[in-house]
């Protein structure tokens, strides 16, 4: 896009005068493939967009941050990004996300948010705007930043996918697929029958010296109709059935159930059977491949080629099941207590 190319140095010229206007005060430091340094402009984007990496935070830390991310509004300048306009009018009717991707500058302007996320990959930067804090969208509060991260994580050697993860005391499964499956359920549930919980939405593999899953977010969403099996949810839910899911954080809830990292274990497929009991099949490393990468790559524009690479490599070794839910939480439960302590 030539125009993009045209307005670019403005719109670095817009977050580097905003960074300077905001000074610094709202720094928080996370861990996710090295120290991560995250600046708000202001307390209400702090407060909307840093609960969810809460359980990540590194406290009191002068280390020297491998990547930074700044996060502001229209309020900090009091006028819009420039071509902030421009990228909505292209969006076609707010449905067509807008990306950009030359040299070391990766864009993605997401019209149903409006959020525009622009990573530096020279300089190891990121930045997030939308034109009011006070209208960030659920599901960005639950997870945000995912395009960063997930820019980030590709040049770290990492990869962000779509998935829930669980586990016991010294491994993690994968829960993949698509939406509708059971994957939050089966993870929320988990996490309240004494499992570990590294993530339901999205989480991180690493494959240095054999697979490992690190948790992105403590966040859980779920189905509104879901609140039969979990009706606890219902309660802690910090939205309403406005929305088209509910969230809430699990670091406010169930502390002692948060992991940052695990070895991994095996990749499940869950699938809403109905049968009296749950039961483990055996699937092919392509068939796991297309049930991780499928979402995942449709949730991260422009990931496909690396994503399959990575991926490809973790599942070279690991065992995937199709994880066939039964009708019980306590049946389910326990039959994935066995799976977990099988050899």
């Amino acid at each position: 896009m030539k125009k993009f190319e045209t307005i670019l140095p403005d719109i670095l010229a817009y977050f580097n005068q905003s960074r300077i206007k905001a000074d610094g005060a709202r720094k928080r430091f996370i861990f996710i493939g090295g120290t991560v340094l995250l600046t708000y402009s202001s307390d209400i984007l702090e407060h909307s967009l840093f609960k969810a990496f809460e359980h990540l935070e590194i406290v009191g830390t002068d280390a020297d941050a491998v990547f930074t991310i700044f996060v502001c509004d229209s309020d900090i300048l009091n006028y819009d990004l420039p071509g902030y306009n421009w990228l909505n009018e292209i969006s076609e009717n707010k449905e067509e996300i807008v990306t950009y991707n030359s040299g070391d500058i990766h864009a993605l302007y997401n019209p149903k948010s409006g959020i525009f996320s622009m990573f530096d990959n020279g300089r190891n930067r990121g930045f997030y705007y939308l034109p009011k804090a006070g209208d960030i969208p659920f599901y960005e509060k639950a997870a945000p930043m995912r395009m960063l991260l997930h820019w980030w994580c590709e040049k770290s050697g990492l990869v962000l996918v779509h998935a829930a993860a669980i586990g016991g005391e010294t491994s993690a499964v994968l829960l993949a697929g698509r939406g509708g499956t059971g994957k939050s359920t089966t993870a929320m549930l988990a996490a309240r029958h004494g499992f570990k919980f590294l993530g339901d939405d999205y989480v991180i593999l690493e494959n240095n010296s054999g697979p490992v899953v690190h948790s992105a977010y403590n966040s859980v969403k779920f189905r509104w109709e879901m609140l039969e099996r979990v009706p606890a949810a219902g309660e802690f839910s910090l939205n309403n059935h406005n929305d088209e899911k509910g969230y809430y954080f699990l670091r406010d809830h169930q502390p002692d159930s948060l992991v940052t990292s695990l070895p991994l274990k095996a990749v499940l497929l869950p699938v809403i059977a109905g049968n009296q009991k749950t039961s483990f099949d055996r699937l092919s490393q392509s068939r796991g491949l297309m049930g991780l990468s499928a979402s995942s790559i449709f949730q991260m524009p422009g990931s496909g080629r690396q994503t399959l690479k990575t991926l490809a490599g973790i599942l070279k070794d690991t065992p995937v099941y199709q994880m066939s839910l039964g009708k019980e939480n306590a049946e389910i439960m326990n039959a994935l207590k066995r799976f977990m302590a099988a050899g």
